[in-house]
């Protein structure tokens, strides 16, 4: 930048460019502080229990233990993935648990399942799978998956293995 300011003006066009500089510096700062506490505010909330408790998928049998609303979010999607046995999107697990709890905001439910799932998938407990043909996104088990990370047929939900191997079934 080139100016063209009488020298007499020069310090005082320093000292107003300086004291700007150190006030944007002091926001950047503060921007640091807050993006530092909402990390740490995140990071609290996704290591409860309802986000992170342990669970066995093999502990569900739908015909021995019935829904309950007091489930962690980890759990339902977990049952409700036992009782299907397939692949499934969080948009599917979100319309399961708002069937079982219809009280519960639908917007608040997808938000936590998807919470669930993110860190499902973070800790590897789940895997995700991306539909190439449709882009939907699907969920399961990682011992659900192979080794490179593609879904064992077995868990394909049907409309996903019509699009995926073109059969008309």
């Amino acid at each position: 930048m080139k100016f063209n300011i009488p020298e007499k003006y020069a310090d005082l066009y320093i000292k107003a460019l300086s004291e700007r500089k150190r006030q944007m510096e002091n926001k950047i700062e503060d921007f640091k502080r807050e993006i530092l506490e909402i990390e740490n505010h995140i990071g609290n909330l996704t290591s409860m229990s309802i986000f992170n408790e342990q669970h066995d998928l093999g502990d569900f049998n739908k015909n021995s233990l019935p829904y309950s609303k007091d489930w962690p979010w980890t759990r339902k999607i977990a049952y409700y993935q036992d009782f299907i046995g397939k692949l499934v999107t969080s948009n599917e697990a979100v319309d399961y648990i708002v069937d079982n709890e219809p009280e519960l905001d639908k917007m608040k439910v997808r938000s936590s399942v998807s919470a669930a799932l993110s860190n499902g998938t973070r800790s590897g407990k789940y895997t995700k799978f991306n539909d190439p043909t449709s882009s939907a996104t699907y969920y399961a088990p990682s011992e659900w998956f192979d080794k490179s990370g593609q879904p064992l047929l077995e868990y394909l939900p049907q409309d996903l293995k019509s699009r995926l191997f073109n059969k008309g079934e």
